[in-house]
């Protein structure tokens, strides 16, 4: 088997597709979350089985993984291929991970409608607008008290 078989140089136009909305490389979202991990490089190779020293080339963007390699990565470091990728589905993974962490259980469509209206209604109420993709670069929220997250619960899963 050839050693470089999940190795691809890194092209202009892969770069581009590697590199998302965040500005951000893929070798630096991996960095980033490596170390979100507690893991150093070494301990990422023996979970991954990835050697050291391709994982610093990846984090250094001299070449791109492979699909193969991605899905690994994403396992041993318990995130998602499309936050690596920093993929727009990783917003919305985290988003429905918190909902799923605290016992919401979404089970139909017509309740994903309810709850994403509910969410808008909730940020209108709060005077957030959010009406373009600079509105999303630049709008922060603040975190609401328990007792506020949990009062709107009932009344959007009806």
């Amino acid at each position: 088997m050839n050693p470089r078989a999940n190795v691809r140089p890194r092209s202009p136009a892969m770069g581009d597709r590697m590199r998302q909305s965040d500005g951000k490389h893929f070798g630096q979202r991996l960095r980033e979350a490596r170390v979100a991990a507690g893991l150093s490089q070494s301990e990422l190779e023996d979970i991954s089985g990835i050697p050291k020293a391709r994982l610093s080339r990846y984090e250094n963007g001299h070449v791109e993984p492979s699909i193969q390699t991605l899905a690994r990565l994403s396992r041993a470091l318990n995130v998602s291929e499309a936050s690596l990728l920093g993929d727009q589905r990783a917003i919305l993974e985290d988003f429905f991970q918190i909902l799923y962490d605290r016992g919401v259980r979404i089970t139909s469509s017509d309740q994903g409608a309810r709850i994403a209206n509910a969410v808008a209604d909730l940020l209108e109420a709060l005077g957030v607008k959010i009406d373009s993709v600079e509105a999303e670069e630049t709008t922060s929220f603040a975190p609401a008290s328990d007792e506020q997250e949990h009062s709107f619960a009932p009344q959007i899963l009806g």
